[in-house]
């Protein structure tokens, strides 16, 4: 197998849909910065004794914090689209924001949905910016 064919076959691999957990799988999850706030967007095509989601966001990727929770539809074999609005930004010096969602069940098992998406923030457009800057000096 050529190198450009691995590189294929491991690139298709990490298209499969993402997570089988829980009775629910999610196809998609998202984050969108619109000015001052995030938008997350995932996407289901199957749910099974779901209760909710609960969003989490962290800047280092290893400590969380619960910003929300999404009602789920519960039982449901046809995709349903949700979307959370993170209004709460940290305004320091932060360039990154991570999310998660955690899948829960009605009998209250949790699972851990193993995309991240990141968002740069305020900060690191500042900080790009001023690099640009610097290089015209």
């Amino acid at each position: 197998m050529t190198l450009h064919k691995l590189n294929r076959f491991y690139f298709l691999f990490l298209l499969i849909p993402y997570v089988l957990q829980a009775g629910t799988h999610i196809v998609g999850f998202h984050a969108i910065r619109q000015n001052d706030v995030v938008i997350l967007e995932w996407t289901t095509d199957q749910e099974s004794n779901l209760s909710k989601f609960v969003i989490e966001r962290s800047t280092d990727n290893i400590n969380w914090m619960q910003i929300g929770k999404k009602q789920a539809y519960g039982e449901s074999s046809t995709k349903q689209y949700y979307s959370f609005t993170d209004n709460n930004l940290f305004k320091g010096d932060i360039s990154n924001f991570y999310y998660r969602l955690l899948i829960v069940e009605k009998n209250g098992q949790i699972m851990i949905h193993s995309v991240i998406a990141s968002v740069t923030g305020i900060s690191g457009i500042k900080h790009t910016w001023g690099s640009i800057k610097a290089m015209f000096r």
